[in-house]
């Protein structure tokens, strides 16, 4: 065989483990266990911001999330790939065959013509997505800002770039960012944002935080030094793995 075909060979091996280690049973299990938590508090920040279960809800990325928030909300919608060819770690366990979704690719917001007419939604839920795009973030939330309604609100929940994880990991020189993945179907987190970036990218295309929050959703349950260290720091809200904010149109 030539070189050119041996190298696409192992490229093709290499990319084929890490699509079982990321998008295998094992990961999804993982996954569902590690953010049920986030899944729960989620829930309860939009039953407060939008208390009306018979609100028009549209949840960015079809996860397990979605069968949670149908726990309340009545008239539930989901936006991103073809479930059938999204295959990535994060899909939800629960059969969701009634729930309507809107097939549209988030990296393909640049193309204003493309934008889906869907309709208007009482609250959207972007969560753990935007840190997976390779798009600009600008064109992300302008597109997610025109599918609200007057009143509607937007919840974006992300990693905190500046957590005290990364920038203990920097300060010891190891890079806090995962590497990009050969499996571009799933991509890992491509960049991760500060608040004053999220708020600020919410506010230069027409979307004001109302409310910003950082959480610690995922905690290791292990006892060892490293971990009382982070949840001594974790005292300190900014320090904290996870942000989530609030955003409405600014013309609400």
């Amino acid at each position: 065989m030539s070189h050119r075909t041996d190298v696409a060979h192992l490229l093709t091996e290499l990319t084929e483990r890490e699509k079982h280690i990321t998008c295998g049973e094992q990961s999804q299990r993982s996954y569902l266990e590690m953010h049920a938590a986030r899944f729960g508090d989620i829930l309860q920040l939009c039953k407060r911001q939008v208390p009306d279960a018979s609100a028009r809800v549209l949840d960015i990325g079809r996860s397990e999330l979605t069968a949670y928030l149908l726990n309340f909300y009545q008239n539930v919608h989901t936006l991103g790939l073809d479930p059938s060819m999204d295959d990535g770690g994060h899909r939800e366990a629960t059969a969701m065959n009634t729930v309507p979704h809107i097939t549209f690719d988030l990296l393909d917001a640049h193309l204003v013509s493309r934008w889906p007419d869907c309709g208007r939604f009482d609250l959207i839920v972007f969560s753990e997505v935007i840190e997976h795009l390779c798009v600009a973030p600008e064109f992300v939330l302008a597109i997610l800002g025109s599918l609200l309604s007057e009143h509607g609100m937007l919840v974006c929940t992300t990693p905190n770039a500046a957590a005290i994880g990364k920038r203990v990991r920097l300060l010891f020189g190891f890079n806090p960012y995962e590497r990009l993945r050969l499996y571009s179907t799933n991509p890992g987190h491509v960049r991760e944002y500060t608040r004053r970036e999220l708020t600020g990218i919410g506010q230069s295309v027409g979307l004001k935080c109302i409310e910003h929050s950082y959480s610690d959703w995922i905690q290791d349950r292990a006892v060892s030094l490293k971990t009382l260290a982070m949840r001594f720091f974790h005292i300190f809200p900014a320090f904290r793995p996870f942000q989530t904010a609030v955003f409405v149109r600014e013309n609400s």
